[in-house]
């Protein structure tokens, strides 16, 4: 599963990003763990093994366009989270950098 990225969300939630699409963690089982598509409409899941490296079964057919703007997202998402773990370093300071 080298082909994932690994995201948090505005929430700070695990997500997965793949092809311009988001995924979320839906269940852990025994099995495995099920990943679903961020869209509630969308069908589109994934089951993967505890450790997260082993695709065990996909449903990759979503019923929606892909975001265009994944890499903001995520960037925005990150610099969200260092501006409210680090309260000394202003947020300005951070874009910059």
């Amino acid at each position: 599963m080298d082909r994932f990225t690994k995201a948090l969300s505005e929430k700070g939630k695990p997500l997965l990003v793949l092809d311009e699409f988001k995924f979320r963690k839906c269940t852990i089982s025994k099995n495995g763990i099920k990943w679903r598509c961020t869209i509630k409409s969308c069908t589109s899941n994934f089951l993967c093994d505890v450790s997260e490296t082993v695709l065990l079964k996909s449903n990759f057919d979503h019923n929606h366009e892909a975001s265009s703007n994944i890499n903001r997202q995520i960037v925005a998402n990150s610099l969200k989270r260092k501006a409210t773990d680090q309260v000394t370093t202003r947020p300005l300071k951070l874009i910059t950098n």
